[in-house]
């Protein structure tokens, strides 16, 4: 079962997809969603998720849910 809901990256998904997350965001906006639903995830943990989330070579199973447009800021990807 996932710690964060039905998994962190899927449900910064959904927080974009239902408006509660910018289009365009970054670490500082996923803290606060985090926050916000009573969790405690580390940076560190967050900066992971993301980058992995958006790197087409991390792993062939790894759902790429969000795409990196430079320096931390990521959008959702339109492809998933």
């Amino acid at each position: 079962m996932p710690k964060y809901g039905r998994g962190l990256n899927k449900e910064i998904y959904l927080a974009v997809k239902s408006g509660e997350i910018a289009t365009i965001f970054g670490i500082g906006e996923v803290r606060a969603f985090i926050k916000r639903k009573g969790w405690n995830a580390p940076d560190s943990y967050i900066n992971v998720c993301l980058a992995n989330a958006a790197a087409e070579n991390h792993s062939l199973t790894y759902k790429k849910y969000f795409k990196s447009i430079g320096n931390g800021v990521y959008t959702i990807d339109t492809e998933h």
